[in-house]
């Protein structure tokens, strides 16, 4: 009977470690940890170094009134944006069908036009206030991003209001441009687009650690460099919302 007991509590154990072996194995926790932690650096390494190409961009662009006299122009304003939506959604297409080595190139690209046309930025707002938005937005996504990555909370829900309140914000930002033209209509948008990638950027450092633990190390490269893309994105936002901001504000 003990003979049995034994048996049958070893195939009790087997059958729980393939159905989930996080639990029986205290290895895999802590593997699974590391692998966090290595796709973590790495999607804030591609936020820097995407942060730095940009900064340059901008600084090259300040610098050349060629350059400025030609983006004041509204055709060559649009075609830049243009460019850049289809470069984001290219780069994350090309990331969902793993080629890599494409996606980066197209990153960087964007990187480099996202730099242009934040360069105007400098010429509508005093450094002062460009300086104290950065520091701000630092702040903020590095508390988010810490938010994202420790906490048991499951933010999923939080993407998907997020998501579908920021497709709300663009719709109206745009009805605002071309036919209401309310200045308070536009720094209502302002604080509501804060709002909304303070979600989301807690949300994809959290959705990162959920990809990779359901993944393997072999996604890994994959991993960081969408939620790198998406860490940047949200930056961005910030950082151009918060310059608004405080720049109404003087």
């Amino acid at each position: 009977m003990n003979q049995d007991w034994n048996q049958n509590q070893n195939w009790n154990q087997n059958q729980d470690w393939n159905q989930n072996p996080y639990i029986v194995n205290p290895g895999y926790q802590q593997d699974k940890q590391n692998l966090i932690s290595q796709v973590a650096s790495k999607s804030f390494l591609i936020v820097f170094l995407g942060l730095i190409v940009t900064t340059i961009s901008a600084y090259l662009t300040v610098n050349s009134v060629t350059l400025l006299e030609s983006l004041c122009t509204n055709r060559t304003w649009t075609i830049v944006c243009i460019v850049e939506l289809a470069v984001v959604w290219i780069s994350s297409f090309a990331i969902k069908k793993k080629a890599l080595g494409l996606a980066a190139g197209l990153f960087a690209l964007y990187t480099i036009l996202n730099g242009i046309t934040l360069s105007v930025i400098f010429l509508i707002f005093d450094i002062g206030t460009v300086q104290e938005a950065f520091f701000m937005t630092t702040l903020m996504f590095g508390a988010l991003t810490a938010y994202g990555y420790f906490t048991k909370r499951d933010l999923t829900k939080v993407g998907a209001i997020c998501g579908m309140a920021l497709f709300g914000a663009i719709i109206v930002s745009l009805l605002n441009l071309f036919f209401f033209h309310s200045t308070g209509m536009d720094l209502l948008m302002d604080y509501l687009v804060v709002a909304i990638f303070v979600g989301l950027t807690a949300y994809d450092m959290w959705r990162m650690k959920q990809q990779v633990m359901v993944t393997g190390p072999e996604e890994a490269n994959r991993i960081a460099l969408f939620t790198g893309i998406q860490l940047y994105l949200d930056f961005i936002n910030l950082f151009i919302r918060l310059v608004s901001i405080l720049g109404r504000k003087k």
